[in-house]
């Protein structure tokens, strides 16, 4: 599904660069309400018109060559690691990639799926779309799903009833929430390395309370033989890794995420995954019998790592998610009031507004390769605007217990419990409708109104509130949005 890269506005409203941005001395968005020049309006229709006018070619190129459309995603990995292709032109065969409609030519499917199948069956998923794009559009490129991009996951291939149910949420400013995860890992690795040589030396036990960026993750208890007791801990795996993507918190780097996403809605096996089918069957590629080929279509190295390291390398670059107060003076005072109201009914206890970086900058590695990674400095690099240190999400990315009512029909795979969800980032929200993991809200008081176990009692005091406070908390939310930009249709 081929798309423009910014969102439908009216010109004078145009707020910001409708073209990427690489690098420090880029043009920076003009200040809100403030209209651009005549000139910079032209520049920006022109690289738009540039944008829409070769995906076009693209189009006529493939309908004349078959597989041609396929060629501007493809990468290799070695031609990474010698250094042929710069950020900017791994950012489009990334942006390609995730546009890319697969097909049968490209490994689509498997011998025993061969057409789309809206209700999973098993873990194998179903094949219910063509592409990344076909999902994550609502709000402008790049955004989250409609309800009907629903997936339904882990069930019978017959019935929606018993799948786990998950609504495709925006993937902006994900290279500053990897980098996030990451420290935070960092973090906690570090600490459990102290305790460790401390119950060593004391040949005593130590318990250790889990801290990191202000988030509390609970407690391990390090024993003198080297042994860690993890059942105290909260909102994070035994091996100390925070995973802030997924609903569930399932996975830790884009590059695993985009391979996840291929296998399960494509079919599609990334050559990382096939050579591990050497050592391991792994029934969720296929049957094989050749490590190859996983899941017996016909087609060899179906995702190579070079396009799944630009598939990290796009999301690594996509714009942050903004502030975008209202206009209008007293909607703005009313606003300012509704975030205060968010914190004091407790709402930041878990959607912390923002957590600090230590570290700018995040090196792309191979999997299979010896090569340099490429870097990405991710407060410069890639679309504008870029964020800062202090990354405003609100979110703490740790897991909770949310109740029943937000439960899935059962455990999921990765051995997280039914009730248990990632504190979804904020950020962007004005832009995301619908909401929750199942996308079973379309406003923001029924969102909070499902929300039960650790947050009812915050719940509990935003139905406490007067009609014109939560309306005041609603204003404060409808300003995480992200920038408007100049589109130009096809």
């Amino acid at each position: 599904m081929k798309r423009g890269r910014g969102l439908v506005g009216l010109l004078a409203l145009v707020l910001g660069v409708g073209t990427l941005g690489f690098g420090a001395n880029d043009p920076v968005p003009w200040p809100l309400g403030a209209p651009p020049s005549q000139s910079d309006l032209q520049e920006w229709i022109a690289a738009e018109q540039q944008i829409a006018d070769r995906e076009r070619f693209e189009e006529y190129l493939e309908a004349a060559e078959v597989g041609e459309d396929t060629e501007h995603m493809t990468v290799r990995q070695d031609d990474i690691d010698a250094g042929v292709f710069t950020l900017e032109r791994m950012f489009r065969f990334g942006d390609a990639a995730f546009a890319h409609e697969f097909r049968r030519l490209d490994g689509f499917g498997r011998t025993e799926l061969p057409r789309l199948q809206r209700v999973h069956d098993g873990h194998q998923g179903g094949l219910d779309t063509f592409s990344c794009a076909g999902c994550h559009q609502q709000g402008g490129v790049n955004g989250a799903g409609a309800k009907t991009a629903n997936t339904f996951y882990f069930a019978d291939g017959l019935h929606a009833s018993k799948a786990v149910v998950r609504n495709p949420p925006n993937v902006l400013g994900l290279g500053l929430i990897q980098k996030l995860g990451v420290e935070m890992s960092a973090q906690f690795l570090e600490q459990r390395t102290v305790a460790l040589a401390e119950a060593a030396a004391t040949g005593q036990s130590v318990l250790l309370k889990l801290e990191a960026k202000g988030v509390f993750f609970g407690s391990i208890v390090a024993h003198a033989d080297g042994t860690i007791d993890t059942t105290q801990l909260e909102g994070v795996d035994a091996d100390l890794t925070v995973k802030p993507f997924g609903w569930k918190g399932h996975t830790a780097l884009l590059r695993r995420f985009a391979e996840r996403a291929a296998l399960v809605h494509f079919g599609v096996q990334s050559h990382v995954l096939a050579l591990g089918y050497q050592q391991k069957i792994d029934p969720t590629l296929g049957p094989g019998p050749n490590w190859w080929d996983p899941d017996n279509d016909g087609v060899q190295q179906e995702l190579s790592e070079g396009t799944l390291t630009a598939f990290a390398l796009y999301m690594e670059q996509l714009e942050v998610p903004i502030s975008l107060p209202p206009s209008d003076d007293g909607l703005r005072e009313r606003a300012a009031y509704g975030a205060q109201l968010f914190t004091q009914i407790g709402c930041a206890g878990c959607h912390h507004e923002s957590l600090q970086l230590t570290g700018s900058s995040w090196y792309e590695r191979s999997d299979t390769t010896d090569g340099a990674p490429m870097e990405v400095r991710l407060l410069s690099d890639g679309e504008s605007p870029r964020g800062g240190l202090d990354v405003r999400l609100f979110s703490d990315l740790k897991r909770h217990h949310m109740g029943e009512r937000l439960a899935d029909p059962h455990d999921d795979p990765d051995g997280i419990g039914r009730e248990v969800f990632l504190t979804r980032p904020l950020w962007g929200l004005a832009e995301s409708a619908p909401y929750l993991h199942d996308g079973r809200a379309n406003t923001i008081s029924e969102a909070v109104d499902a929300h039960g176990g650790e947050a009812q009692a915050a719940r509990d005091l935003f139905f406490s509130l007067s009609e014109q406070d939560r309306t005041n908390l609603q204003l404060h939310l409808l300003s995480l949005s992200r920038m408007p930009r100049l589109r130009v249709p096809q």
